[in-house]
């Protein structure tokens, strides 16, 4: 990091690796509302986790459940934040310069994430079926042949292991994407050639594919291994695919949030922005109903028992009814109102969707997740604690990044473009 800009105490760096260059922002593009924006929403996520504590002590296994779900649903978010960041950097996309900011503070999240997921590690043998010593014994009444097959890769440290080196990646790749383009907003993007933007393409190109990689087993390690007699070589996918629509449906709220609350953003992020972020939201509904539908089209076709009780399980009872409410409330619905334009370039309509689909997207993991605890279809109280405890501490971070930077890559080369960008 250049000396233009100084790196953060190694306590700030959790939230923020940066100094802050608020000082060297355009006023169009300053933060101006006050530190409540996100002192607020991390006061109140704090409560609600202080609350879930209390249930952890009430109820063990319903608060790992619980929290798990809640935790995932953040991860996805993330993951899939980085990954539309990649597609902006390669794509060389200007339509998407105004809100890239936005997209790079929710990214810079697996520092945080990784330490809100310590209590998951306290929670393991409930979460985790395979983590149960006497699966392994051949004299032990439980002994699972198919668990012991697949202990060499199921079994607590190398689990451990894995789930370092997953965030290692996500966080060293997020901190270049992050870092560089906040150091462009102070030096400027530097030689054509090898300047910062062409870093940020490089970072993006060897990113995307290890991430890849990265994203596809860990949707194994933390959701499916949930049922680990279950697998499917598509769930990588369906994992990534909500993660996204979740992170471009966050983009367009905070972007709202912002220019309705605080006056920010205005003549920079308009109706044509708000349209393309809708196309994206409308596009990966569609992608993620794809997805979903293939996976059970393939276990459908192939009627083979041991890998259909997944379905069984969620199809059946009461059970059920969350799965049809997940087809109608997670794709029919928001495909029927994100279809037209008019519905894309109204903003109180796309940020209601966009809050829509960011409460699917959690529900989506809590129908992978809690059928695996019971066969009883109801919400508990501690769902919610857990969810928008976690989700409101991730949310006021966001908004503390926002503040000590300029709101947009104030000296991108496609900043022009983007201010002046139109749908054709």
């Amino acid at each position: 990091m250049a000396d233009s800009v100084d790196r953060n105490s190694i306590l700030g760096w959790l939230v923020d690796p940066l100094s802050s260059t608020r000082a060297s922002a355009e006023a169009a593009f300053q933060f101006t509302a006050d530190r409540r924006a996100w002192l607020a929403p991390v006061g109140i996520g704090i409560a609600l986790l202080a609350i879930s504590a209390v249930g952890s002590v009430l109820d063990p296994k319903q608060f790992f459940f619980s929290y798990l779900t809640g935790w995932s649903f953040l991860l996805t978010t993330a993951v899939g934040g980085l990954f539309f960041l990649f597609f902006q950097h390669l794509t060389k996309a200007a339509w998407s310069v105004t809100t890239r900011r936005i997209n790079e503070a929710l990214v810079w999240a697996f520092p945080l994430l990784a330490l809100l997921g310590i209590p998951i590690l306290f929670g393991m043998h409930d979460l985790y079926h395979w983590t149960h010593a006497e699966l392994y014994d051949p004299s032990s009444p439980q002994y699972d042949e198919i668990l012991a097959g697949k202990r060499s890769y199921l079994n607590t440290p190398f689990w451990a292991i894995r789930m370092v080196l997953y965030f290692a990646l996500w966080t060293f790749i997020s901190y270049r994407l992050y870092t560089l383009s906040v150091r462009m907003d102070v030096e400027g993007p530097g030689e054509a050639g090898d300047g910062i933007p062409a870093q940020l393409r490089s970072t993006s190109a060897w990113g995307l594919p290890l991430s890849a990689v990265a994203t596809a087993f860990c949707s194994y390690d933390v959701l499916m291994s949930t049922d680990p007699h279950w697998f499917s070589t598509i769930f990588g996918i369906y994992f990534f695919s909500g993660g996204i629509l979740a992170a471009v449906s966050a983009i367009a709220l905070f972007a709202l949030l912002l220019q309705q609350t605080g006056g920010m953003l205005q003549g920079a992020v308009t109706a044509e922005h708000y349209q393309d972020l809708g196309k994206f939201m409308f596009g990966f509904v569609v992608f993620w109903a794809y997805i979903a539908f293939s996976q059970y089209m393939l276990y459908w076709y192939g009627g083979i028992p041991e890998e259909i009780v997944w379905y069984q399980h969620r199809l059946e009872g009461a059970w059920a009814w969350h799965s049809a409410l997940l087809l109608v409330m997670h794709f029919i619905v928001p495909f029927l109102i994100l279809l037209p334009r008019f519905t894309k370039r109204s903003t109180p309509i796309l940020g209601v969707m966009a809050v829509w689909l960011i409460g699917m997207h959690w529900f989506d993991i809590h129908w992978i997740v809690r059928p695996v605890m019971s066969d009883a279809a109801t919400f508990h109280w501690l769902d919610f604690t857990t969810w928008l405890g976690l989700t409101g501490v991730f949310g006021g971070f966001v908004m503390y990044r926002l503040r000590r930077h300029a709101l947009v890559p104030q000296q991108d080369p496609y900043l022009a473009d983007s201010l002046h960008f139109e749908n054709t």
